[in-house]
């Protein structure tokens, strides 16, 4: 099932600034109805929420979602109204949760809920040419780790563009996994140093953005195997 089926949408692209339609979440009927049906099996009020996230904690192998029912809203959500389910997601697993699917199947091999994540063209990568000076700079990059995934931040989609002029001057524009991680200042300066050592690279500045933001589907295959995703 792909994302047209799906015939309801969290509208993250309202709450999250930069953010578009296209990468709002979306929940099949069929996952909705999964849920309603927990919900009745369970005698679970109907205050209690449908809570969407991610795993944290330690660095792990992979990045999970997690799905399940609450009975607090906590300050830091955003609540999502859908028929007559309410679902929350919290401001640190909203981000790797844009434009993923909440699906359910039903089949020969099993039942359960699936998340399906988007597929796009990475920006970093449309129409740059593979010069030496910049395979060597790509190479620097992916020395450089987010500290909460571990994925190096090439494969992990963070970086934007490489521009490089005719003075060897390079500008690399990148962004975070979320505006709150805790090392949205750190990284840069991480990028900044690593593309520094390559040689034949002039001035080096690293510009950090939040438009468009993060998420999963900007992983390279690479990443997306390693984190147990494909």
């Amino acid at each position: 099932m792909t994302v047209e089926t799906a015939v309801y949408r969290l509208p993250v692209s309202a709450v999250i600034a930069g953010a578009t339609p296209e990468e709002d979440i979306f929940v099949t009927e069929a996952a909705v109805e999964a849920l309603r049906t927990l919900r009745q099996v369970n005698h679970l009020p109907e205050h209690y929420v449908v809570r969407l996230g991610v795993r944290s904690g330690p660095p792990a192998r992979r990045v999970p979602y997690t799905l399940g029912f609450d009975a607090q809203v906590r300050p830091e959500d955003y609540e999502f109204p859908v028929a007559d389910l309410r679902f929350v997601v919290d401001a640190r697993s909203i981000f790797y949760l844009m434009g993923v699917t909440l699906d359910y199947t039903e089949g020969s091999a099993g039942r359960g809920f699936l998340f399906k994540e988007p597929r796009r063209e990475r920006p970093s990568e449309h129409g740059q040419e593979q010069d030496p000076l910049r395979a060597r700079i790509i190479e620097a990059l992916k020395t450089c780790y987010d500290p909460e995934i571990p994925v190096n931040i090439w494969d992990l989609g963070l970086i934007y563009r490489i521009d490089i002029d005719e003075q060897r001057n390079v500008h690399i524009l990148m962004t975070v996994t979320a505006p709150a991680c805790p090392v949205a200042d750190l990284l840069p300066r991480q990028v900044e140093e690593a593309v520094r050592q390559v040689p034949d690279v002039g001035n080096v500045t690293v510009e950090l953005t939040f438009d468009p933001p993060w998420h999963v589907g900007r992983m390279s295959d690479a990443a997306r195997l390693q984190l147990g995703l494909l």
